[in-house]
């Protein structure tokens, strides 16, 4: 059962969690709408969704506040030069928006999934009784070399450095980065009450051994806040197998929608948006 601090109805948790993610990965241009959208730009960071990309509030909207929303992403991305994006949150309470998105072309991401958990549950490494020996990290409030080193190898992205220089600066003296040496690395961010895990990676040498576990746990181990999330791709079968197996559960889903090139100029009639198709490609990683 949950603490008391974390009850509440289904769309506080996904409010809160989501406010939480903007905070704890911040982007370098965010203003909110009346409507209480939230619009990011990371223009130096391309292909993260949660950098770039305009967030819905967690209730569900009109279609003329759809349509405002979606008004003000565009020109808030074509005022910093970025795609326009949509982080559609959660799913369940924004299926018009995902179908306006799709009958004006855009591509819509594969489902992530957030999971939560309760951080002192796993950190005793008592999920399921298979407590092992502590993994020893090495825990800065900035991205060091020694830690970027680490992330680089177990991760192997091709925008690391973009990474350092826009949103890894920016979390530096609030997030703790762990690693331990080149064997496995992640990021947490403790803000009231809550714990986001991001950027969790094993090398790909040590992988099937139980090191994810272990890592995991060691970076809860030094968390107090009751509470923590972390964001998975649904196709991560793998992934999710771990997570569920520490004590995390599904809590929502969310997506990324990217526009075309070339956006329709306006939305389609709320008629139109009922029937239009409800599947696109699956768009890149942008968690």
């Amino acid at each position: 059962m949950r603490s008391p601090e974390l009850l509440g109805s289904e769309l506080d948790r996904v409010a809160a969690i989501e406010a939480h993610t903007v905070r704890a990965w911040p982007a370098t241009f965010v203003e909110t709408t009346a409507d209480g959208w939230v619009l990011r730009a990371t223009p130096d960071l391309n292909g993260r969704g949660r950098s770039n990309h305009a967030l819905v509030p967690a209730s569900p909207l009109t279609v003329d506040e759809y349509r405002r929303g979606l008004s003000a992403a565009a020109a808030f991305a074509s005022a910093h030069t970025i795609p326009c994006g949509v982080q559609v949150s959660p799913i369940d309470r924004h299926r018009p928006l995902l179908e306006i998105l799709a009958g004006l072309g855009w591509t819509i991401g594969e489902e992530v999934v957030v999971m939560t958990a309760e951080t002192g549950q796993v950190g005793r490494g008592s999920a399921q009784g298979l407590a092992q020996e502590v993994l020893e990290l090495s825990v800065t409030d900035a991205a060091t070399r020694d830690w970027v080193d680490a992330w680089s190898h177990c991760d192997r992205r091709a925008d690391v450095d973009a990474h350092v220089q826009s949103v890894f600066r920016r979390m530096a003296g609030v997030a703790s980065f762990a690693h331990a040496q080149r064997r496995a690395a992640g990021i947490s961010v403790e803000i009231d009450g809550i714990v986001g895990l991001f950027c969790i990676a094993v090398a790909p040498e040590e992988r099937r051994q139980g090191l994810g576990r272990r890592l995991v746990q060691a970076m809860l181990a030094r968390h107090a806040a009751p509470l923590t999330y972390l964001q998975v791709f649904s196709r991560n079968a793998a992934g999710r197998a771990l997570y569920s197996s520490l004590g995390f559960r599904d809590e929502y889903r969310y997506c990324h929608c990217v526009a075309p090139p070339a956006e329709a100029s306006s939305l389609p009639d709320a008629g139109a948006a009922r029937t239009a198709p409800a599947s696109a490609a699956v768009a890149s990683d942008g968690c």
